[in-house]
């Protein structure tokens, strides 16, 4: 008897659950006939936003085969949308574009970093059973052509931070910076050619056509109004943003107090914005630059803070960030030269590219090492820096001595004697002026830093700000702020005439 209940209730069961499936596989089959546009249209709650589908003639989009997914808001979130945005056809349409996107979205794919491109070209957190900040009034609509869901709030479009930078412009001294930093110059490939050029063959291209706007905060530090990534930008207030200038000033002296100003300014923004999006700050947070300075966000210093489609910005009170860092020790790598006194063969197959290891480290490293001997009197080796400030400079070196036999049956080169080589420090348009010349001697076998001498730079004459080349590939890499160091063997009585070096260290002195 008691099998026989178990069966009545187990078949009772089974169709029951099949009516379901059946009531569910009809549903969805209805669903499935009609597109998004027409669903819709057939729903009282989200007559106002499909008659501003209407207007916008986006109804052909929902009505398509293009695979979609929508974000309506219902009428009572829709009498909410600000009467700025309902009485410009253009915000409108941007507003109708971020709630559209081009692939369906389904609550159940949800993870807790989705991200979703709308087809207003921003990115919408899609997380939390919720889309941006909006809960949903209802979810998972199939639609032939997609699926929709609607929404309890509406969801704005968010400015990006460049697009925040430059609505704030006249609010924020930083922000009127960084937009300002913006400079044109002729992209051959989208250039007219004029003529070619008959000596070398290249093509003359006709001035004022390919002209391009680059900004180079976004192209040297961070671009920011890059939808597909997350950041989070620090803003100054005026008061701070000035006092980090005047900080950074005496660093940066020229012949132009401009110069000067600008060039501290472009130190202090270059450390202000951060890969990754830190947000509910409720605690001190260590946030590292792209140029590895620390800055430490504390919400104590936070005046206000903006979610951005890309991130969030703060507005704080002071510039938390050590001197130590933003002015950073300068190192000339030995393997890393740009010329020689001289470049015959003979000269060339005196010189060693090698790696070598530091026992009191523990590490390797790579140096250069010219073993030129008895030949190699004022022989020198040439470097280059942008990265020497207006500030003073404790010179030191590593450099190996060291005499070395071949296992491959070369000769033997180096010393076992002590070298003598200067350092000198050379200005790029100039190098008759000698601004730094000391003599060091280079014991053997010694892999600790040797003191050499103290430089002072004067001067800081280049715009940081300023691209380091334009899109005809014209580069200024080598400016009036750019410093030659030389190392050089002496003119006599100090045979043999090697040179070594690991590296050199620029030490800035603060007082």
């Amino acid at each position: 008897m008691k099998k026989i209940i178990v069966i009545f209730l187990m078949t009772v069961s089974c169709i029951l659950s099949c009516k379901k499936w059946d009531d569910h596989i009809a549903l969805d089959s209805a669903s499935l006939g009609k597109t998004i546009y027409e669903q819709m249209s057939e729903n009282s709650d989200l007559s106002s936003f499909v008659s501003y589908v209407d207007k916008m003639n986006l109804d052909t989009l929902l009505n398509s085969s293009r695979n979609l997914t929508v974000f309506a808001p219902d009428n009572e979130a829709f009498a909410n949308l600000p009467d700025s945005v309902k009485s410009n056809d253009a915000a409108i349409r941007r507003f109708l574009l971020n709630l559209i996107a081009l692939k369906s979205y389904y609550i159940r794919d949800q993870t807790d970093t989705s991200r979703i491109l709308m087809m207003s070209g921003k990115r919408v957190l899609f997380a939390n059973n919720q889309f941006g900040d909006a809960d949903f009034a209802s979810s998972d609509n199939v639609a032939r052509n997609g699926v929709f869901h609607v929404l309890k709030e509406v969801v704005l479009p968010l400015p990006n931070i460049w697009e925040f930078i430059n609505a704030t412009k006249e609010t924020y001294k930083q922000n009127a910076y960084v937009a300002s930093l913006n400079y044109e110059g002729q992209d051959i490939s989208q250039a007219e050619i004029d003529s070619i050029d008959l000596e070398t063959g290249e093509p003359v291209y006709k001035s004022g056509t390919g002209i391009v706007q680059i900004n180079t905060f976004k192209q040297k530090v961070c671009d920011v109004g890059n939808e597909d990534s997350l950041f989070t930008y620090i803003v100054l207030t005026d008061a701070a943003f000035g006092q980090a200038e005047a900080t950074l000033k005496p660093f940066f002296k020229a012949n132009s107090e401009d110069t000067a100003i600008f060039n501290a300014d472009w130190y202090t923004s270059k450390d202000m914005v951060f890969s990754g999006l830190y947000d509910n700050i409720n605690s001190q947070q260590t946030l590292v630059s792209k140029f590895g300075v620390h800055y430490n966000l504390n919400p104590s210093t936070i005046v206000s803070s903006y979610k951005v489609s890309n991130g969030i910005v703060y507005v704080v009170n002071t510039a938390e960030t050590s001197l130590q860092e933003k002015i950073p020790v300068v190192y000339i790598q030995g393997e890393n030269p740009i010329g020689f006194s001289s470049e015959t063969e003979s000269a060339l197959e005196d010189i060693f590219y090698r790696k070598r290891y530091n026992p009191i480290t523990k590490d390797t490293f790579n140096d250069i090492y010219v073993n030129r001997g008895s030949s190699g009197a004022n022989f020198y080796v040439d470097y280059s820096t942008n990265n020497l400030l207006s500030t003073t400079y404790k010179v030191y070196w590593v450099a190996l001595n060291d005499y070395v036999v071949s296992g491959q049956g070369d000769d033997a080169y180096g010393t076992t004697a002590n070298l003598n080589q200067i350092v000198q420090v050379l200005n790029n348009d100039s190098l008759s002026t000698v601004l730094f010349n000391e003599t060091g001697v280079v014991e053997p076998y010694t892999y600790t830093e040797t003191y050499i001498g103290e430089f002072v730079n004067d001067a800081y004459n280049w715009l940081l700000s300023y691209p380091d080349s334009m899109p005809d590939g014209s580069s200024y890499l080598s400016n009036p702020a750019t410093k030659i160091i030389r190392l050089q063997a002496p003119s006599s009585n100090s045979s043999p005439y090697n040179l070594t070096l690991d590296y050199l260290k620029f030490v800035p002195v603060f007082n």
